[in-house]
């Protein structure tokens, strides 16, 4: 494991937290300087302590979901053969899962003619020839 606890990799990984992060702490600045809701000692505290919350416990949870991130990157490279799929198992399964369906169950269709009771499936009409027409 390098000397390093976020590595390039990971710092990509966790760049989607940069956004809010700055974001949060724009308002906090805002907040602070311009005041724009009033004097009131009460409502300044309850929407400075609601952003600087939110902004530490993302960047807690942004520092600890990096170092999982890393360690999983690191446990991977030390053990690559624990965490790989055998490729003869893989395939042995797709062709379990995927029945063999004769050709004869479905009817020769060509693009230059519709299939049976298309058109009249398309007209809203009942094609089943047991039922017969109430007409």
């Amino acid at each position: 494991m390098s000397s390093r606890t976020f590595d390039r990799e990971t710092l990509l990984d966790l760049v989607v937290n940069a956004i809010p992060l700055a974001m949060m702490a724009f308002f906090v600045v805002v907040f602070v300087a311009f005041n724009p809701f009033g004097s009131d000692p009460a409502n300044q505290a309850i929407q400075l302590s609601i952003v600087v919350i939110t902004f530490g416990a993302l960047f807690v949870l942004t520092y600890y979901s990096g170092r999982a991130i890393s360690r999983a990157e690191s446990e991977l490279e030390e053990e690559p053969e624990e965490h790989a799929e055998p490729q003869a198992a893989a395939a042995a399964e797709s062709e379990e899962t995927s029945p063999e369906i004769p050709d004869e169950e479905y009817g020769n269709v060509t693009a230059d003619e519709p299939a049976e009771g298309a058109a009249a499936v398309a007209d809203g009409v009942e094609t089943d020839p047991e039922i017969p027409d109430e007409e």
